[in-house]
């Protein structure tokens, strides 16, 4: 009889810390890992890195886990839910939780590609889920921690989204607005002059990020061209798409970051670690051939 085959899913969110280089994202990453830095992953659940794997540096990977547990308040009020009242100061006295101890843990492997600057991230694993805008929240608060920002500045990180979306998202009946932004993109993102010109302009003008935004004539509709969607395109991976209209069922407002690009697989465990399922999703290491 064959082994019931497991999920193994993935996401990934762009990096940009400037002046950028593999080696300052692996000083980030390792930054964060060495302080044991904590950050809100959702509600009172919380994460941090829990391991990191410097072996594949040489290759400009760095790989680990992050761990994500409950955290509580706890000088909040508590509940007796046997008398169905506020717990009393006696029965407090009894809770004895060490300080590094967290309840309902969950990990999740990661992959991040310094070269590139993403972080592919385990969004599934053992029934426990971490998704892209939870993921983007718990970088994010250790990006703006004073540890991290005072030595490498404020990190700016976005959802890589699914370049799919676009077509969907320009394909509502009537387009009323159509509205794009850009973070301030590292010099491999562009090509041609459009590299040049927005690079050149962000620098010059001392600002973070560019956005164009489009509204239709009267109650016309907007029709996406080349242009638009080549910038549309590169804000999947540096910024965010938005779309304003209507469609048969009534107003539709529709936000790139809501469709995260999504890596899916099945594996047998039987066959193959969770671990290894999960690298074999890279689009990175299919491509080399590992």
């Amino acid at each position: 009889m064959m082994a019931r085959k497991v999920k193994v899913s993935a996401s990934a969110l762009n990096v940009r810390l400037h002046p950028h280089s593999p080696e300052i994202y692996m000083q980030w990453m390792q930054s964060i890992y060495s302080k044991r830095l904590i950050a809100q992953v959702h509600g009172d659940r919380h994460g941090m890195i829990s391991s990191l794997d410097r072996s594949g540096a040489a290759s400009n990977v760095i790989t680990g886990a992050i761990t994500t547990f409950v955290k509580f308040d706890g000088d909040g009020n508590w509940f007796n839910s046997e008398h169905m009242a506020e717990a009393t100061d006696e029965d407090i006295s009894e809770i004895n939780i060490p300080h590094n101890l967290f309840p309902n843990a969950a990990a999740f492997y990661f992959y991040f590609d310094v070269q590139e600057h993403k972080i592919y991230f385990q969004t599934y694993s053992k029934g426990k889920v971490l998704t892209a805008g939870s993921a983007l929240r718990f970088f994010n608060g250790l990006s703006v921690r004073s540890e991290v920002a005072n030595e490498f500045g404020e990190a700016k990180i976005t959802i890589v989204q699914d370049k799919s979306s676009l077509e969907s998202m320009f394909a509502i009946k009537r387009i009323k607005e159509i509205n794009i932004k850009i973070l301030k993109p590292n010099t491999d993102i562009f090509d041609d002059n459009f590299e040049s010109n927005i690079e050149k302009h962000l620098e010059s003008t001392g600002s973070r990020e560019f956005s164009v935004s489009y509204k239709s004539e009267g109650n016309g509709s907007i029709k996406p061209d080349d242009d638009i969607k080549k910038i549309s395109k590169v804000a999947l991976e540096n910024g965010t798409v938005e779309v304003v209209g209507r469609d048969e069922r009534g107003a539709v407002r529709l936000n790139s970051e809501n469709f995260p690009k999504e890596l899916h697989d099945r594996y047998d465990p039987e066959q193959q670690s969770e671990r290894s399922a999960f690298f074999g999703l890279i689009p990175a290491r299919r491509n080399a051939g590992q």
